[in-house]
């Protein structure tokens, strides 16, 4: 019974600092970055990616989760054989969790940075297949300048301002709620194709 009871404190000390580091990185996105903060996209999303890119991109050998927060989108990428995935997130907090879950949930293939996404891809000499990003209203637009340096860009639930999408998959579940206070959005993935893979 003593064990348990201090099995139960423990869990509940680290689940609220869990949550405090949440907040305190939370109001440091939107106050101090201007960004929206890490979103978790949904298990829909990460099966309707897969399924995407296995029908359509077979050939893929590289993928980018762009702005990857906890690593859902990486992790399900991650199943597909033959694939590399690089994910790159600016919040340190995020970075240690999706380190930790990677390594619970046995996705040790994926390459974890720690940089500005922009700037870390700006700056790459690869020419990358696929890149997946779930950034928001907001951040969607600076996509445009990475154009030449994916195959094909996949967003969630916002389209690429000024760019046709190629593809439109709605994805089953409702509307998105991360960005109400700018509009709502269906659930779906914009696929943009800018070259053959």
């Amino acid at each position: 019974m003593f064990f348990l009871a201090w099995t139960i404190i423990v869990l509940l000390a680290l689940f609220e600092i869990f949550m405090l580091f949440s907040l305190v990185e939370h109001v440091y996105s939107l106050r101090i970055r201007h960004q929206y903060p890490q979103v978790s996209c949904r298990v829909a999303h990460g099966r309707a990616i897969v399924d995407d890119i296995i029908k359509h991109y077979p050939n893929a050998r590289s993928a980018v989760d762009i702005g990857a927060g906890y690593g859902r989108l990486a992790r399900a990428m991650a199943r597909i054989d033959g694939l590399d995935i690089i994910a790159i997130e600016n919040m340190r907090f995020s970075i240690v969790v999706m380190r930790i879950l990677n390594y619970l949930f046995g996705a040790r293939r994926i390459h974890v940075v720690f940089a500005d996404a922009f700037e870390y891809i700006r700056c790459s000499n690869t020419k990358f297949d696929i890149g997946v990003a779930y950034l928001g209203p907001g951040m969607n637009g600076r996509l445009r300048e990475l154009s030449n340096k994916f195959n094909v860009i996949i967003t969630l639930d916002v389209e690429i301002p000024g760019i046709k999408a190629t593809r439109i998959i709605d994805v089953p579940g409702g509307r998105c709620t991360h960005y109400s206070d700018i509009g709502n959005f269906p659930n779906r993935l914009f696929v943009y194709e800018f070259s053959k893979i």
